[in-house]
C-alpha cells in the first residue's frame, strides 16, 4: 500500500519570489495529479498572501490533468485587497501550462449579526462506524483487483493522508442504483498547527473524494466499469464557522442531476458538535463511452 505524505507537507509550498510558490513533487501511482491535491494547494498559495483573513469561499476550475511526480508551479495574482475583504487568483501551471486555477476571497474583522443553520443530520457518531471496511467489502475488492483498470487499482492502494469512516458505502463495485446520499466521517491522519487557512485548505483537499461519486449511485453503473470516465471539472467551498480539519467532520451530499455528461453534487460539511462549517458544491464528468455499456 502506497502512503502519501500528510496534508501539512502536501500543503507546504516553497515560496520563489513574491506571488510565486512550488510545491513539493507527489507520486501517488494515479494517473493524474488529485484534484483536491491542486485546490489545496491553490488555495495555501493565495493564503500565503494575505495576512489575517481566513477564506471564506474558493472556486476552482480544472483545466487539464496534472502529471503526478512533478513539481507544480502556482502563481497568485492579487485581485482586491479591502478593508475587510481581499480576493485573490492563483493559476497552477505545469510544463509551462495552466492546469487548474481558483480565486478565492478572505473576510477580516466580520459584522455581529445573529447566525443560523439548518439540522445536521441525525446519524451515527465517528466512533460507531467502522475505520476500515468490512471482511466481506475487503474480500470483494482483493477478487476485483486484478481485473481493475490501474488508475482504480492506485486508489484502493494509496493510504490518503485523510482518515475516513464511511456511513453510506463508497461506490466501488456495485451497478445497483441507489439514492444519490454519501455521507462519511473525515479528519486529517496528523494534527494540524493553529493556522484557520490550513484547516480550511486540509477540509478543501478532503471534500474532493465524495462529490463526484454520489453522481454515479442513482445510474445503475459500477463506478470501476472501464467504460466510466469520472473527474472533477470544478470545485467550491464556502467556509462559515471556524473549525478543525484534524478532529472529526461530516460529510453530508447528495446529488442534484446528471444531464449531457456531468454531475452537479452538494454537500455539506458539520463539526462533531453540530455547527455547519462549509459548504460544498461541485460539477464532475459522469461519462460513459460509446459501444462500452
Amino acid at each position: 500500500m502506497m502512503e502519501l505524505p500528510p496534508i501539512m507537507e502536501i500543503l507546504d509550498l516553497r515560496e520563489l519570489e513574491p506571488g510565486l510558490f512550488e510545491s513539493p513533487p507527489i507520486q501517488d501511482g494515479r494517473a493524474r495529479v488529485f484534484g483536491g491535491q491542486l485546490a489545496s494547494q491553490a488555495l495555501a498559495a493565495a493564503s500565503f498572501t494575505v495576512q489575517g483573513a481566513p477564506c471564506h469561499s474558493m472556486h476552482g476550475r480544472f483545466l487539464l490533468p496534472g502529471l503526478p511526480g512533478r513539481s507544480i508551479h502556482f502563481e497568485v495574482s492579487t485581485l482586491h485587497d479591502g478593508k475587510r475583504f481581499a480576493a485573490r487568483q492563483v493559476l497552477a501551471i505545469q510544463r509551462e501550462q495552466p492546469i487548474f486555477c481558483l480565486t478565492a476571497s478572505f473576510q477580516g474583522s466580520p459584522g455581529v449579526i445573529e447566525s443560523y443553520q439548518g439540522e445536521m443530520p441525525q446519524v451515527p457518531g465517528p466512533d460507531q462506524v467502522e475505520a476500515e471496511f468490512s471482511a466481506a467489502e475487503k474480500q470483494k475488492r482483493a477478487e476485483l483487483m486484478a481485473s481493475l483498470p490501474p488508475h482504480v487499482q492506485a486508489d484502493l492502494q494509496v493510504q490518503w493522508p485523510i482518515e475516513t469512516r464511511n456511513i453510506t458505502a463508497p461506490r466501488w463495485y456495485s451497478a445497483e442504483r441507489l439514492v444519490p446520499l454519501r455521507q462519511a466521517w473525515f479528519r486529517s491522519r496528523t494534527e494540524l498547527p493553529e493556522f484557520e487557512n490550513l484547516h480550511r485548505c486540509a477540509l478543501t483537499y478532503a471534500t474532493d473524494f465524495f462529490p463526484v461519486q454520489t453522481c454515479v449511485m442513482p445510474l445503475g453503473v459500477s463506478i470501476v466499469e472501464p467504460a466510466l470516465q469520472l473527474a472533477s471539472l470544478d470545485h467550491n467551498v464556502w467556509f462559515h464557522r471556524p473549525f478543525r480539519a484534524d478532529e472529526w467532520l461530516l460529510y453530508s451530499g447528495t446529488c442534484d442531476t446528471v444531464a449531457d455528461g456531468r454531475g452537479l453534487a452538494r454537500g455539506q460539511v458539520f463539526s462533531a458538535e453540530g455547527q455547519l462549517v462549509a459548504t460544498v458544491v461541485q460539477e464532475g464528468l459522469v461519462h460513459q463511452l460509446d459501444g462500452e455499456a
